[in-house]
């Protein structure tokens, strides 16, 4: 890629003024084009004030304008297949001229952190430089492919329209283009994805605006606001009074020593500027994403890390497949939400029917077959190796990760439901997977089928865990029967569209961090205890991935808990910048 990019550097004046030349034909074409649609358009009245009464119709004008286009199409359509051609190629240039430099630059400041390493006070300077220049880079690429983008969409959207115009009406095309949005800048499934969350938040919404107004929702909110806090305190003693919760005998050392070494593989797949701007690798530390992820898990071998996809896509998350000697495991770790793409496979939250009955979350259950068919034969390539014969299969993420790791255990747990995905059972005798911030993913038998195979983490009022489709209306009846209660107007049919849908819940055995309290109290929970969401209570702050990276390891520098059993827990080597 280095030395592609400089090839194209040395181009660079030649197809600049191509480049240039195309934007030219381009924007004149569309602008030739915008007037024309302008003068058939306008309403005659705000043209002149002053018209005869044999002025031309507006049916005529429309005539007219449609004659003019058909006329110019051609040389029109020329110029701007031309200025696209010229445009794809410029920004290409573009970005790969602007990579070059800042590789240049990159090597540059590396060079100079090994020239300043005996002088602390210019070193640390260097390497503030080397992360500035990082941050520039991921912007300056950003804004570059935003524009490239943004470009080939107008471009393309109107050549488009002009090959529509052999065969449909000026006002057919533009409400074709209206109804299609952005033509060709998103893939099928991209398009498909936001269509169901459009479909889903109108649906989901329709009822508030219905009952829309702002003084009475206002109030509404606050109504329903103290209804959940009297049913919180009620759970609260109920909870006191279940002997499951005031018995739970403390974590094994195992147990501990599993949790706080996974949260650090199931971040490192946050990315080095991930983690940087999460606080939890500080500035300077790593120049690169497997160098960070090497920093963050204290992985001694870049050759370890054997698969990563730092980026992923819709219904594909990132992921890093590793090789963890000091505990002899095998480590897929599954990015959490980061990206556009990640946000629309948590939105599509409808449930999903599973083979074998049950329902799952529609996006992370998609996201699991598709990032199980990537990994399966690398994962079984390693395992049939007879240096790994002895090693462990773990998976581990956090909120989005958690949720697909799970689905992934769920998957080959029934290799008789999912030949195609599955493995030998030889390989998975010694499965397991530790989630943190794990989502609502499964129903209530399917979520506690996997009690010996997942252990999530979960901290507090964490929203996540709680928010489901089923959730988030219930919580949307209390406020619309609040504001129809408010009426007056006679009984009114109560709001509980939510009575029907499935339940979804975190899946396998929760270890449930109490945050409220001082010393941080771990219990044991069921997936059932977290069936609901409260306006009043839960916290998108807690699911934060520096929050549960910040508790995990209070606990090893607290102890964490006495051990119930004869395990010994092994120190984890720690990193020189944390604690």
């Amino acid at each position: 890629m280095f030395y592609s990019d400089w090839v194209l550097a040395l181009t660079l004046p030649p197809i600049t003024s191509v480049f240039i030349l195309g934007v030219i034909c381009g924007a004149l074409a569309l602008l030739i084009l915008g007037l024309l649609l302008f003068v058939a358009f306008t309403p005659m009245e705000k043209i002149s004030r002053y018209e005869s009464e044999n002025a031309t119709s507006w049916e005529e004008r429309k005539q007219k304008a449609s004659t003019l286009i058909s006329t110019v199409r051609a040389p029109m359509v020329s110029a701007l297949t031309f200025s696209s051609q010229c445009c794809t190629l410029g920004f290409s240039v573009a970005l790969h001229t602007i990579r070059f430099g800042f590789s240049i630059g990159t090597l540059l400041i590396i060079g100079s952190t090994h020239l300043t390493s005996h002088i602390p006070r210019a070193n640390a300077t260097v390497r503030f430089i080397a992360e500035v220049v990082g941050y520039a880079e991921m912007i300056t690429v950003s804004v570059v492919s935003l524009n490239s983008t943004l470009t080939h969409v107008g471009l393309q959207t109107t050549l488009q329209a002009l090959h529509l115009g052999e065969h449909m009406s000026i006002p057919g095309i533009l409400s074709l283009l209206t109804s299609t949005g952005f033509w060709g800048s998103f893939s099928h499934s991209t398009l498909n994805a936001l269509s169901e969350t459009k479909d889903l938040f109108a649906n989901e919404v329709s009822p508030l605006t219905k009952e829309l107004n702002l003084l009475k929702l206002n109030e509404a909110i606050k109504r329903a606001k103290e209804t959940e806090l009297k049913d919180e305190a009620k759970r609260d003693e109920e909870r006191l009074l279940d002997s499951s919760m005031s018995s739970t005998p403390p974590l094994t050392a195992k147990e501990q020593k599993n949790l706080t070494l996974h949260i650090r593989f199931s971040l490192g797949t946050y990315g080095e500027k991930g983690l940087k701007f999460l606080g939890i690798l500080p500035y300077g530390s790593a120049t690169n994403n497997n160098e960070a992820f090497l920093r963050l898990t204290n992985i001694q071998s870049s050759l370890d890390i054997i698969s990563t996809d730092f980026e992923g896509s819709l219904y594909s998350p990132g992921y890093v497949l590793s090789v963890d000697r000091d505990s002899k495991s095998i480590i897929l770790a599954v990015r959490g939400t980061i990206w556009p793409h990640d946000f629309l496979t948590d939105l599509i939250c409808v449930d999903e029917s599973l083979e074998g009955g049950g329902s799952a979350h529609s996006g992370m259950w998609k996201s699991a077959l598709n990032l199980t068919e990537k990994v399966k034969s690398t994962i079984y390539n390693l395992l049939s190796r007879k240096k790994y014969e002895d090693y462990k299969l773990t998976l581990t993420g956090h909120s989005l990760g958690a949720g697909v790791a799970a689905l992934i255990v769920y998957i080959w747990s029934h290799p008789e439901r999912y030949p195609n995905l599955s493995l030998p059972s030889s390989m998975l005798k010694n499965l397991h997977c530790y989630g943190y911030g794990c989502p609502a993913i499964l129903t209530s038998d399917l979520a506690n089928s996997l009690t010996n195979k997942v252990t999530s983490v979960l901290i507090g009022n964490d929203m996540v865990p709680r928010f489901s489709l089923r959730s988030f209306r219930e919580m949307r009846d209390r406020v619309l029967n609040e504001l129809v209660g408010s009426r007056g107007e006679g009984e009114e049919e109560e709001y509980t569209t939510s009575v029907n849908m499935p339940v979804l819940l975190p899946a396998g055995k929760i270890v449930w961090i109490d945050d409220s309290s001082e010393d941080n109290h771990v219990f044991y929970r069921e997936p059932k205890d977290f069936d609901t969401m409260n306006m009043c209570s839960c916290s998108f702050e807690a699911h934060m991935p520096q929050n549960y990276f910040l508790k995990m390891n209070e606990k090893v520098e607290k102890g964490f808990y006495a051990s119930t059993s004869d395990d010994t827990l092994e120190e984890r080597r720690s990193p020189t910048f944390f604690g």
